[in-house]
């Protein structure tokens, strides 16, 4: 994963210890790059994705900008179902039930988009 540094700090390479300044951008394995940003000492300069635990769904999700960063993720190897910002709008509103059946979905058909919501009339 690229990152922009935030702030200063050292780092052991194959050629010694070396200070990252901010403004440089590094690679960063996936663990390292979590580690650093979660200390605030690094920002992604691609794109973002959130992985979030959903009390609902009793489940962990991850929510992407675009289907190109979903199947970025997805080729990153995440394993859990991946929505795109569009999707989450889309299913703003519906039932827990309706949730967990898209969910369902989602885990079963790997790439699977919400396209629509209609609700139901009584």
């Amino acid at each position: 994963m690229k990152c922009q540094v935030l702030e200063p700090f050292r780092v052991k390479t194959s050629q010694g210890e070396i200070e990252l300044l901010p403004g440089q951008i590094i690679a960063l394995d996936k663990d390292k790059a979590i580690k650093l940003l979660t200390e605030g000492k690094v920002i992604p300069t691609n794109n973002v994705a959130y992985k979030i635990y959903s009390n609902i769904l009793q489940a962990f999700l991850w929510v992407v900008d675009t289907d190109e960063d979903m199947w970025a993720l997805k080729n990153e190897g995440a394993s859990e179902p991946i929505y795109t910002a569009d999707e989450v709008r889309k299913l703003k509103g519906i039932s827990k039930e309706g949730l967990k059946r898209v969910h369902g979905v989602k885990e079963v058909f790997e790439g699977s988009r919400v396209r629509d919501v209609r609700k139901r009339r009584l």
